[in-house]
């Protein structure tokens, strides 16, 4: 991996305050693999991002841990751990750039479904919530494991179908992606990807994901439950666009 220039370097310091910030007040991001790709390779961004996710959602955990919705986390967490084990694989064989493109396009369109669920009541589901678990469950272990990011969205998706409060939501999300990244970290130890370049950008990552995570715990108490769900399908909105554009 070639050293970074002065430019890059305050590209990535930018990147990973602003994505941690964002992951700290929902629970999930989705734009720091994507983002930080433009100047490390992807073989690189993904573990490191990984082990990192696994510690900021600790954070979220340990702090609001008598929150969390055990029965989501095991609905999804199987799935997302099946998911996981064929992410590895796909992450070793696959180019990912037209994949990129079709999640976000889907993603795009959930965002903007699920801002206009504010507004106008929805029709209830028809579909089991266990079948709806098992589905997103399995793609965010697919998903995340390939990108190093986006595994949040699809358990965020399914959460956002159950309409819990914004701490529950949050701390619940934090919860299963943190057992999911375990699961992730031990797949890429398991097959030589954590390389000496992967420790050498979780190190220097470290504490921007730290000053990351106490910036988004401000912001998560000063939103109100409708601005949570703003941001939520905003957050759906820009990662969408954003992948299928890039």
């Amino acid at each position: 991996m070639d050293a970074l220039s002065p430019l890059q370097i305050g590209y990535f310091v930018v990147i990973l305050i602003v994505s941690f910030s964002l992951r700290g007040s929902a629970g999930f991001g989705g734009l720091n693999g994507p983002l930080l790709m433009v100047v490390l390779p992807a073989k690189v961004v993904v573990p490191a991002l990984v082990f990192l996710g696994i510690l900021s959602s600790a954070a979220i955990v340990v702090r609001d841990y008598r929150h969390i919705l055990w029965s989501a986390v095991r609905q999804t967490l199987p799935y997302g751990i099946a998911g996981t084990a064929a992410g590895i694989f796909l992450f070793d064989a696959l180019e990912t750039q037209e994949l990129e493109k079709g999640l976000g396009v889907f993603i795009l369109f959930y965002g903007l479904y699920s801002l206009w669920c504010l507004v106008h009541r929805p029709k209830p589901f028809n579909v089991a919530p266990g079948i709806i678990a098992g589905v997103m469950g399995t793609t965010s272990g697919v998903i995340g494991t390939m990108f190093g990011a986006l595994a949040g969205i699809f358990v965020a998706m399914f959460l956002d179908i159950l309409r819990l409060d914004k701490r529950t939501f949050r701390v619940t999300m934090a919860a299963t992606l943190m057992l999911m990244g375990i699961a992730r970290a031990g797949g890429y130890v398991s097959v030589g990807a954590v390389t000496e370049d992967v420790v050498i950008v979780f190190v220097a990552a470290l504490p921007l994901m730290g000053i990351g995570v106490v910036l988004g715990n401000r912001l998560h108490t000063g939103l109100d439950q409708m601005g949570f769900s703003r941001l939520i399908g905003l957050l759906f909105v820009v990662i969408g666009g954003f992948l299928f554009l890039r």
